[in-house]
């Protein structure tokens, strides 16, 4: 599976930089949508930029408000998630090309036909395009920390995708196989990462995974970080919520090994030890685990799982959620590490 035929296929350029060389000829002025956040700005500033449009909200209302406002040519998102989502947003709005420039591996989103904005309280996911280019500032993600851990735990739970599409398809649920190649393939890049450029491939093949439907890389783990997101009041990154979903989809799996169907892709009775043991082998379990600690988790707020998306078959559909003993469940998971 080449990286390069796929972008190629799907009119994506891809470039590398290793230093901060941001000129007006790799990212136009005008429209260049930003994190609202010090960093962010301060790299922008320190590189000559005076105009670009920062968001501390992605929701489908700004998005409105920013096409309104932006001048003519190509949409540039430069930053996180947020600045991300809205570009890709603004560009479907105004049918124009875009730009995507991550300043961190933070999540799979880099080049997925979908963003997540909210509408009103609630977040929903909404068709987007390819961006025309995609620069990776591997200077900047070098030292992006806990951005880093997020953008790999949620490459991690790719794996809590695929066994849920695989107890999907035990109902009669069909998928594409190239779809679900690419997801695992973004498994294995992440599990033998030699450097960032590696990480790279994971969150683009994770991202073209989702071409037509996200859920190759987003499951029952996905739904549980939505819940634990809006209980924890956008605290947490994105990826780390997901990784800390990874877990307890991988808990409940394992805990009713016996009654699932045997032919599901990983062994539900090993699934959970098996991830635990690679988030230590990553130093990502501490990660993972600590929104777990937060004083404003309710364990017993989790019995709303079922009804996140009921509409794409899960684990979720397969366990009832307002039956199982969060707190029991919380405790047990909470035990693979010292806190």
């Amino acid at each position: 599976m080449d990286i390069n035929q796929l972008l190629t296929e799907r009119g994506i350029e891809l470039k590398y930089i290793d230093s901060p060389t941001y000129t007006r000829k790799i990212i136009p002025e005008q429209n260049i949508i930003t994190n609202d956040d010090e960093f962010t700005k301060s790299l922008l500033i320190k590189a000559g930029f005076t105009k670009f449009h920062p968001v501390s909200v992605a929701s489908v209302e700004v998005a409105e408000k920013l096409a309104k406002q932006i001048g003519p040519g190509e949409i540039v998102g430069v930053g996180g998630g947020k600045a991300i989502d809205m570009a890709k947003r603004v560009s479907v709005l105004l049918n124009r090309p875009f730009v995507a420039f991550p300043t961190a591996p933070s999540h799979d989103g880099l080049v997925s036909k979908n963003c997540s904005l909210y509408n009103g309280h609630k977040r929903v996911s909404l068709p987007a395009k390819y961006p025309r280019k995609l620069i990776i500032p591997l200077h900047l993600w070098k030292h992006s920390g806990n951005l880093r851990k997020a953008g790999i735990c949620d490459i991690l739970s790719n794996i809590i995708a695929l066994q849920d599409l695989s107890l999907a398809s035990a109902k009669g649920v069909s998928y594409e196989p190239i779809y679900k190649e690419m997801s695992q393939k973004a498994i294995d890049k992440v599990l033998n990462l030699k450097d960032d450029k590696d990480l790279a491939e994971a969150l683009i093949l994770s991202g073209i995974a989702m071409e037509n439907g996200s859920q190759y890389c987003s499951g029952s783990e996905h739904e549980t970080e939505r819940l634990l997101e809006s209980y924890l009041n956008g605290k947490y990154l994105h990826g780390q919520l997901a990784g800390t979903g990874t877990l307890i989809s991988a808990k409940v799996y394992y805990l009713y090994s016996d009654n699932l169907p045997r032919t599901l892709t990983f062994d539900s009775s090993e699934i959970f030890d098996q991830l635990v043991s690679l988030m230590k082998r990553l130093d990502l379990l501490d990660f993972a685990l600590h929104p777990l600690q937060d004083p404003k988790f309710n364990p017993s707020s989790l019995k709303g799982l079922t009804k996140v998306r009921p509409e794409r078959y899960t684990l979720w559909n397969e366990i009832d959620s307002e039956k199982l003993d969060w707190n029991k469940i919380i405790k047990e998971i909470l035990k693979t590490h010292n806190f």
